[in-house]
Formats: structure tokens, C-alpha cells, sequence
């Protein structure tokens, strides 16, 4: 990261606030994702069990679904108060994971779209398309599940500062480490899912034995899948976790094993589990899953959190000396009326042809085709015109079509109140012999019309020029312009250069080229 570049505006709240929001919208948030995909997955299998299975007696996958829609919904809605603070309090390593992850993270709304629309569609399967409808659940729930993947590889991107330059450049694709990681963590929140779906359509949708036992089986497999994926997501963590990070760990392990333990003994005793022993487990477990997964991201985050607030206070005290210069600057433009011909031209024009339009503006070294001297132009109204709407094309000078006529007409007013770019060219300033003067125009028969024409409107025997030669029957420029510009040529056009004809003879050019003009 550049020292000079990191600028943070100020947070909207105090941190301790933030993390404090961050936390409790987040758990909200994911408790109904876990709640959408534990359903989706159980739907799926219920649908399975219901067609093909033992459950032909009793549709429990439509029970399930009709949960599904009111968890999706609000797994969406309360998952913007989240990324709004997690974008407030973590700016730079939120959106730089974005943009790390762009193709994918552009594609969520697309996958949640497909998804929600074919679990829609299973609630209302025939027999006659179970197939296609089974089909599109399958495809529906392996999007669905692509989703939390792609937020995960968000989290772990922006907790690991370090790995983000090396996935710049590998196009898209985490290291090793991360990648280890990532599944270990993706599939620590599939297991989750899993526990808390079954426990809450144990509790909510299963009213015969039958669908409480499998039920009850979903639970005990999930938290069993959960504590072996836990521990090797644990020892995956890119950075170890402090000591209280280990202490909530155990801690959540240990109610994982509890209700391992009451699930188990409801599964041999053949009772139903108690609502009071199990919920109270679920809510710690979650709680305390959810409170580690915020201290190893604190951990993660914060010290670069900590770094880039330093080079944003580092970059506010270089800058501090021409603050004040800046605003009165910025406060005086506040007063500037933006269409009057100056400020036009100033804004529009200056950078290239420059503050006395002599063509030597800030941009116009960079220009392979120089910008022209408008002081020095001797033109025709409606010439002028065509070339300010129309533009040079093979130049920069481009179309003003964002301007309307009467700004267009003000600034070549105003252009020819200073320079007078609307008069007829001022006498040559040199004597020219009637000798040098023939030799002139037969200089210019046999070297210039091929291109400006016999009569200068620039219709010579070599066209398709870029840019086009001026028409001389309308444009003309200052007699000393006009003489520099056949002595030197114009750089990147196929205007060349007489610097070997005799100096009177040039000058005899010049007379000539005015000679052209009859407007």
C-alpha cells in the first residue's frame, strides 16, 4: 500500500460502536443464512426421501419449503445492515477483497436469483416432472451454496493483507494456505447449517415419529461433521489464535459435545429432545462460533486497520500546510460563473492551445500533432464553427457538441475580440520582388496543390489526408504564422518543410497563400 495514498475519511462511529454492530447484525444475519441453507439442503433430501425413499406418507419437504422463502428473505434483508459497517469500519480491506473477487462477487445476485426461483418451483413438483423438477434443485442448491463460498473467500481475503498482491496476480485464485483454509471454514458453515436446520424443523415442522427421527439423525450428523471440520479449521487459521480466541474455541467444542450428548441419548432413549436443553446449546454454540469468528477477523484486520490510519494521518499533516490555500481556492470557484467565454475557454481550451492561445498549453507537448495558434487564425465565422462542432479529426482537437451554439458563439467572439481571429490577414511584412513572387506560385503549383488545391480549398490530387488540409479560401493565419509554418513544416501532418527555398521566396508563399482567400 502507498504511503501517500491510503486516505481514509473518518468513520461514522466510534470503533468499539462499530465492532460492537458489526457483531450483533452480523450473528442476526447469519442465523437465518445457516437457517436458509439448512433448509435448502433438508428440502432437497426430504424430496428424495418423499419420491424415492420411506417418506412416500408424508411430504415433509413441502413443510420445509414453506419455511425456506421466509428464511431466505430475511437472511437478504438483514444482511445490509453488515456489509453497510463492515464497508464503514473496514474500507480498504473490505472493498480491495471485492475487487480481488470481482468476477464472482458480481455473480451473487444472478445465483441467488436461479436458486430462490428453483426451490420456488420444487414446492409445486408433479410427478409427471420430478425428474427435471429434482434436477433443478440439485442446480439450485449447489448455486446456493456457491454464495456463502464466495463470502468466505471475501472474509478471508480481507483478514490476509498479505497474500493480496500475489492473488492480483494470479488471476483470482488463493494461494495454498488460503485455499486449505477457505474449506475448512466453507465447510464449517455447511455443518453449521446443517445443525441448526434440522433442530429448528425438528422443533417446527416434524409432527410424526418418523420425520423426528431423521431429523434428529440431520443434528447429530451435523454437529459430528462439525467437530472434526472445527479442529482442522482451527489449525488452518493463517494466524494462530490469541489465548482468548482459544479459550472461546474449547469453549464452543465443549457445548458441541453437549449437545452431541443430548441429541444422542434422545436418539437411544427414543424420547424426543427437550426444546429447553437443546435451544439454549444451539444459541451458545452459535454465539460462540460467531464471537471466535470476530476475534480471528479482529486479529486480521485491525493491525492493518491500524497501519492504514497511520498513513492517512501522515498524508493529513503533509497536507495540512495548503488546506487553508485549498478551500479559499475551492470557495472562490463557488463564485466563478461557468458560462462566460473565459472561463470557458479556460476550462475547455487553455490546457492545449494555452492561456494566450498561442498553442503552448500544459498537455501539448504530449500531442504528436501540436495544437494551433489561435492568436494567430484568420478565419471565417462559419468556418470556425464547422471546426469547433465537427472537431480535426487525426488531431486531438475534438467536437464541442457538449457546448450549445450561443457558448460556441461567445467563445470565438471572444476569441476575436482579443486576437482577432475573424479579420482578413495583415499585410506581409516583407518586400517581395515580382521575380521571387512568380517563382513563388510556381512553387506552389507544383508542391502545394497536390494538396491544397489550384484554389486553396483543399481539394488537391492527394486526398484522404488526416488531418485535411485547411481550406485557404477561408482560413489563413497571421502572415509571421504563415511563414513559420512553411519554413518549418507542421509536425505530424504532411505539411513538410521549405526551409531550403530562398527566404524571399517564402515569404512570396505567404503572399500567395493570402491571395487564396475570397471570403
Amino acid at each position: 500500500m502507498s504511503r501517500l495514498t491510503d486516505i481514509m475519511l473518518p468513520r461514522p462511529l466510534p470503533d468499539a460502536w462499530s465492532h460492537a454492530l458489526i457483531f450483533a447484525s452480523f450473528s442476526l444475519h447469519m442465523l437465518f443464512v445457516l437457517l436458509t441453507l439448512g433448509t435448502a439442503i433438508l428440502a432437497l433430501y426430504a424430496f428424495l426421501d418423499f419420491r424415492w425413499g420411506r417418506g412416500k406418507d408424508s411430504p415433509l419437504y413441502k413443510v420445509i419449503l414453506r419455511s425456506f422463502m421466509v428464511h431466505k428473505s430475511l437472511a437478504m434483508v438483514l444482511g445490509i445492515g453488515p456489509l453497510l459497517l463492515i464497508q464503514a469500519a473496514y474500507p480498504i480491506p473490505f472493498f480491495t477483497a471485492v475487487n480481488l473477487l470481482a468476477p464472482f462477487w458480481m455473480l451473487i445476485f444472478l445465483i441467488l436469483i436461479v436458486s430462490f426461483l428453483s426451490f420456488d418451483t420444487l414446492a409445486h413438483a408433479v410427478k409427471a416432472r420430478q425428474v427435471l423438477h429434482l434436477l433443478g434443485s440439485i442446480v439450485a442448491l449447489l448455486f446456493l451454496v456457491s454464495v456463502p463460498g464466495i463470502f468466505v473467500a471475501l472474509l478471508t481475503l480481507a483478514e490476509n493483507s498479505k497474500h493480496w498482491e500475489a492473488i492480483a496476480k494470479s488471476g483470482f485464485r488463493l494461494p495454498g494456505e488460503l485455499a486449505f483454509h477457505w474449506l475448512f471454514r466453507f465447510l464449517h458453515v455447511l455443518g453449521a447449517a446443517i445443525v441448526l436446520g434440522s433442530a429448528y424443523h425438528y422443533f417446527s415442522s416434524a409432527k410424526q415419529e418418523g420425520e423426528h427421527k431423521l431429523l434428529l439423525m440431520w443434528m447429530m450428523g451435523g454437529i459430528l461433521f462439525q467437530l472434526p471440520i472445527g479442529l482442522l479449521l482451527t489449525f488452518s487459521l493463517p494466524k494462530k489464535p490469541n489465548l482468548a480466541a482459544w479459550i472461546i474455541v474449547l469453549f464452543g467444542a465443549l457445548i458441541a459435545l453437549a449437545l452431541l450428548r443430548s441429541t444422542i441419548c434422545s436418539r437411544l432413549q427414543q424420547v424426543a429432545a427437550s426444546f429447553q436443553s437443546v435451544l439454549p446449546l444451539l444459541i451458545i454454540l452459535l454465539v460462540s462460533m460467531l464471537l471466535a469468528r470476530q476475534l480471528l477477523q479482529d486479529q486480521g484486520i485491525l493491525p492493518l486497520q491500524k497501519v492504514l490510519s497511520g498513513n492517512a494521518a501522515e498524508h493529513e499533516t503533509r497536507l495540512k500546510p495548503y488546506t487553508r490555500a485549498a478551500l479559499d481556492g475551492y470557495q472562490a470557484s463557488l463564485q466563478v460563473s461557468y458560462y462566460n467565454p473565459e472561463t470557458l475557454y479556460s476550462s475547455c481550451c487553455a490546457f492545449c492551445h494555452g492561456k494566450e492561445a498561442d498553442g503552448k498549453g500544459t498537455e501539448a507537448e504530449t500531442l504528436s500533432i501540436p495544437p494551433g495558434d489561435l492568436s494567430a487564425i484568420r478565419t471565417t465565422r462559419s468556418y470556425f464553427t464547422s471546426i469547433l462542432k465537427e472537431g480535426v479529426s487525426g488531431t486531438a482537437m475534438p467536437p464541442f457538441t457538449f457546448l450549445d451554439r450561443y457558448r460556441l458563439y461567445e467563445v470565438m467572439e471572444y476569441l476575436d475580440r482579443k486576437y482577432g481571429v475573424f479579420s482578413r490577414p495583415e499585410a506581409v511584412p516583407f518586400s517581395v520582388s515580382p521575380g521571387a513572387l512568380a517563382q513563388a506560385q510556381r512553387v506552389y503549383e507544383e508542391k502545394c496543390s497536390g494538396c491544397h488545391g489550384g484554389d486553396g480549398g483543399g481539394s488537391g490530387t492527394a486526398p484522404g489526408l488526416v488531418p485535411a488540409p485547411p481550406n485557404l479560401t477561408e482560413y489563413s493565419l497571421s502572415p509571421e504564422r504563415t511563414f513559420a509554418v512553411i519554413t518549418n513544416g507542421y509536425p505530424g501532418t504532411s505539411m513538410p518543410t521549405f526551409a531550403d527555398l530562398a527566404k524571399e521566396v517564402r515569404w512570396g508563399l505567404v503572399k500567395v497563400v493570402q491571395l487564396k482567400r475570397n471570403k
